[in-house]
């Protein structure tokens, strides 16, 4: 049986986390592998029944963790490796396939410090040289990576991300109604989802949410992923804009909540000035929950013509989307039916299928 080891570090992030994991579940139930992945201490139990694990504490964006992963490829000798970013480690296999998901680092200049940009094209460089084949998450963000490195061109193949067959339509009455009493939720709110990044545009949707809430007495703002690093910046955006009471943050919630969080949203907005792919968007659909989604990036590709777009750099465009979308019952209903029928292609077993073709075009060389 082949030997495939993916390097899983990154189990406990927002986005990769959920890649990382969802592959890994989904390729398990496959059986197709022996799968072992490299984890931080304490995230073994993270990973599905089957995948053995090697701990390594390096960490991230170090020099130790091109050392660390190397030994664990030593340790494992599998017959292909999988790096789900864009961080290889020294002396890679042969078989080494590389997930991009984003070029981020170089797309937004408030996103890094010149030395954090730097790093990441070196190692977005080294990434593609070393690569004996590379998946983008996006069409979108394939392009970004050929105009970056054209060496790119003829190692890159699109599988999109999946959705987790917990986000549904038919979540319990009763599991909406403790998600809401645990996080003290009344009323009707619209639900951002995403982390503290300068790309994902919340001070954007915080200066178009004041004029939502002149006409929608009851409504609120619901933020649900900041770190608790982030949570003072937050109250600051929210106290200029006069917002306080009528925006709910609540930080990183427990993962088990997050669907019924998104179906019981009058809508999901993802404001973002760029996406490698927007999976939020997809789980909202999912559960039937209306989008309302910037143009930009690879949400395009993950909302389809199941979502409301707007210029993510206009706050009134924002707003007049918003309002369409609590108002306009037409809208709501094709959004959810739209949403709903596109899902059923995103799935992580269908991810794990492509992803099996590629693992084996790769170790047949």
């Amino acid at each position: 049986m082949t030997r495939v080891l993916l390097d899983g570090r990154k189990a406990r992030d927002f986005g990769i986390g959920r890649y990382v994991l969802g592959l890994l579940h989904a390729l398990a139930r496959r059986g197709e592998f022996e799968l072992s992945a490299v984890v931080l201490p304490g995230d073994a139990g993270l990973l599905p029944a089957g995948v053995a694990s090697l701990v390594s504490g390096a960490g991230h964006y170090t020099f130790g963790e091109l050392v660390a992963v190397r030994n664990a490829i030593r340790k494992a000798a599998p017959d292909l490796f999988h790096a789900p970013h864009y961080v290889v480690p020294l002396f890679p296999p042969r078989a080494t396939v590389v997930t991009i998901h984003d070029l981020m680092h170089l797309q937004r200049a408030e996103h890094a410090s010149l030395a954090k940009r730097t790093y990441a094209a070196s190692m977005l460089r080294r990434a593609v040289g070393l690569a004996a084949r590379i998946v983008t998450v996006s069409e979108a963000t394939r392009r970004d990576l050929v105009a970056f490195d054209p060496r790119a061109e003829a190692k890159t193949v699109v599988i999109p991300n999946g959705v987790d067959e917990r986000f549904r339509p038919d979540i319990p009455t009763a599991e909406r109604d403790r998600v809401r009493r645990a996080h003290r939720l009344e009323g009707p709110y619209v639900l951002f989802l995403g982390n503290d990044k300068p790309h994902k545009n919340l001070e954007g949707l915080l200066d178009a949410f004041v004029p939502v809430t002149w006409s929608n007495e009851e409504l609120r703002l619901v933020l649900a992923g900041g770190s608790p690093e982030g949570t003072f910046a937050r109250r600051v955006w929210i106290a200029e804009r006069k917002l306080s009471g009528r925006v709910l943050d609540l930080g990183i919630v427990p993962d088990a909540d997050v669907p019924a969080l998104i179906g019981e949203a009058r809508a999901l907005v993802q404001p973002s000035f760029t996406e490698g792919f927007g999976l939020p968007v997809l789980e909202a659909q999912a559960v039937g929950t209306p989008v309302g989604c910037s143009d930009r990036g690879g949400l395009r590709e993950a909302a389809g013509d199941a979502a409301l777009y707007f210029d993510p750099t206009r706050p009134p465009a924002i707003a007049a989307a918003l309002q369409e979308l609590l108002h306009d019952e037409g809208l709501r209903a094709r959004l959810r039916e739209g949403g709903l029928k596109r899902t059923g292609a995103f799935t992580w077993d269908r991810v794990a299928e492509r992803t099996s073709a590629l693992y084996r075009e790769v170790v047949a060389g």
